[in-house]
């Protein structure tokens, strides 16, 4: 065991054995255990409610009907829509606004390539008809692929997409090009 610095002369067993060490978290239910599944330090993994494992969707499950994909520009969009808002918003005490809310909309802002949103969904939404779907559609969004390989190579799914032709996603790509901010 390595005695550098701050530790030095500190004798307690969480210092001194890794073995048995377990950091807890304790925000809302009963999560307190590393994570779903996770193994902790014991190297023991934490049991998994059922509740819980039938809650998260599984990874290429189908979203419920009620949702809608959205590209990071068309969050950041919203967000600040909703920032301009905040004074207003804030005298209301029925309305909370989260304190990730900053952060969220500065995440969107920093990762949307994109300043009018509306044209970035109209260049891509003509892919709808060849089977495109809303979340594929946001992917492409998101990553600007400048070639149909490349997009095929971050959306492997577009693949089986039959009446989807490589002259038709490069025209969509083109379209994407053109609304580009420069970096």
């Amino acid at each position: 065991m390595f005695n550098k610095g701050g530790l030095k002369g500190r004798d307690d067993s969480a210092t001194n054995s890794a073995k048995g060490r377990r950091v807890q978290f304790s925000n809302e239910g009963d999560f307190s255990k590393g994570g779903k599944g996770d193994k902790v330090a014991n190297g023991k993994k934490t049991p998994v409610s059922k509740e819980l494992q039938a809650s998260e969707p599984k990874i290429g499950q189908e979203l419920p009907e009620n949702v809608k994909c959205l590209a990071d520009c068309e969050v950041a969009y919203i967000l600040q829509k909703i920032q301009d808002q905040m004074v207003m918003l804030s005298q209301d005490s029925a309305i909370k606004i989260p304190v990730t809310f900053d952060k969220g909309l500065q995440y969107a802002k920093s990762s949307g390539k994109y300043t009018k949103p509306d044209s970035v969904r109209g260049a891509l939404q003509h892919l709808v008809g060849f089977g495109v779907t809303d979340s594929e559609i946001c992917v492409i969004a998101n990553a600007c692929p400048e070639t149909a390989d490349e997009a095929y190579a971050l959306v492997p799914s577009l693949k089986g997409k039959r009446s989807l032709t490589n002259e038709i996603l490069k025209d969509a790509l083109s379209d994407l090009a053109k609304l580009r901010q420069p970096i």
